[in-house]
């Protein structure tokens, strides 16, 4: 009996070791079939952030990043549920799709904020200097979101028309297409500029900022900004889509550079592009901030 006992242990403990090794060998096969993708790095030795953007591989530098890449399918930032927690992002790859990322972009000559390189020196100056004399910040935050899926919309109609409609609905007043356009912008004025209830110039409301399109051939609006009119800092929420890439973008910079909007369109795009690589991760341009 004893040595019965004995032989099936044996038995036990080797078919144990034939599934381990199985598995081993699975996870082998696994791992051959998913290479680790080539990622570029800088001259200070970062890491890029690699992912899918507008249906493109890209490579976007480490030191550019403002705000951390998000995957799509991550959790929100304050998302705490428990399936949340147990959130396991597949591997990173140049085919995992990208849902958005940040940088700062500077307006007056298009180049990109990336740390440890002369914008971050320029960047720190400006913000110390001219910011504290009212001087116009040549910088904007920039938010691009990847437009992944056949149901985001391509065009901003939908937003430009509840704007105009909660405006009357929930702060009583109605915006004015204004007969000049401004800067090639069609322009809409919040009740032509006076306000109803005193008579006066419409500027002690932060609800009636100035608001300004731009439509497409086929009459879809692809350029929505909106511009504060108070406040000694007027901003402006600039938000676009890029005709060959399938993403949007958002951003706020300082109203001067709302004549800029065109330029500034074309050098957001310029750099997205610098970003593409190929499928594999190799470089096809010089990358915007490095």
């Amino acid at each position: 009996m004893r040595n019965l006992l004995i032989s099936y242990a044996k038995a036990v403990c080797l078919t144990g070791l034939f599934l381990l090794s199985d598995c081993s060998d699975k996870d082998k096969d696994k791992a051959k079939q998913q290479p680790v993708p080539f990622i570029n790095q800088d001259r200070f030795d970062r890491y890029d952030s690699i992912g899918n953007l507008g249906g493109k591989p890209v490579s976007i530098p480490g030191g550019v990043v403002s705000t951390w890449v998000r995957y799509v399918g991550d959790p929100g930032d304050f998302d705490a549920i428990r399936k949340a927690r147990k959130y396991k992002r597949p591997p990173i790859t140049y085919q995992l799709p990208i849902e958005s990322f940040g940088f700062v972009y500077r307006l007056t000559d298009g180049a990109v904020l990336s740390r440890k390189e002369q914008t971050d020196i320029d960047y720190m100056h400006d913000n110390k200097t001219l910011i504290r004399i009212g001087q116009p910040f040549p910088w904007g935050d920039t938010i691009v979101y990847n437009l992944y899926g056949p149901e985001q919309l391509k065009t901003y109609d939908y937003r430009f028309k509840n704007i105009i409609e909660s405006t009357k609905e929930n702060w009583n007043f109605e915006y004015s297409k204004q007969k000049n356009k401004v800067f090639g912008l069609t322009y809409y004025q919040a009740n032509n500029g006076i306000d109803p209830s005193t008579n006066q110039p419409w500027t002690d409301n932060i609800a009636g900022r100035d608001l300004y399109i731009y439509r497409d051939a086929n009459n879809n609006i692809k350029t929505l900004i909106l511009c504060d009119i108070v406040d000694q800092v007027k901003l402006c929420e600039h938000d676009f889509f890029i005709s060959d890439f399938q993403v949007k973008v958002n951003m706020n910079y300082n109203r001067t550079y709302l004549k800029l909007w065109q330029q500034t369109e074309r050098n957001i795009a310029s750099i997205l592009d610098s970003w593409v690589v190929t499928n594999e991760g190799k470089l096809i341009k010089k990358q915007a901030g490095k």
